[in-house]
């Protein structure tokens, strides 16, 4: 029994991409925030996240554009 496949960044092919994505985008964030606190760490998280919303964006812009071919 294998541990499945890694996420693809560069060519996102299906939703479980965007969703792992995300979901240890937003997990990092946590952990980072829970050990670090400070405005400059907040500034760079906030950052990380407009980022991560800017690539979710556009991978899901892939897959529906590949989807309609």
């Amino acid at each position: 029994m294998g541990i499945g496949r890694l996420p693809n960044i560069r060519q996102p092919t299906s939703f479980f991409d965007v969703f792992t994505v995300t979901a240890v985008s937003i997990a990092v964030v946590a952990i980072v925030l829970t050990i670090w606190r400070g405005t400059i760490v907040r500034i760079e998280m906030g950052a990380f996240i407009v980022l991560i919303f800017l690539w979710v964006v556009w991978a899901v812009t892939q897959i529906l554009e590949r989807a309609a071919k």
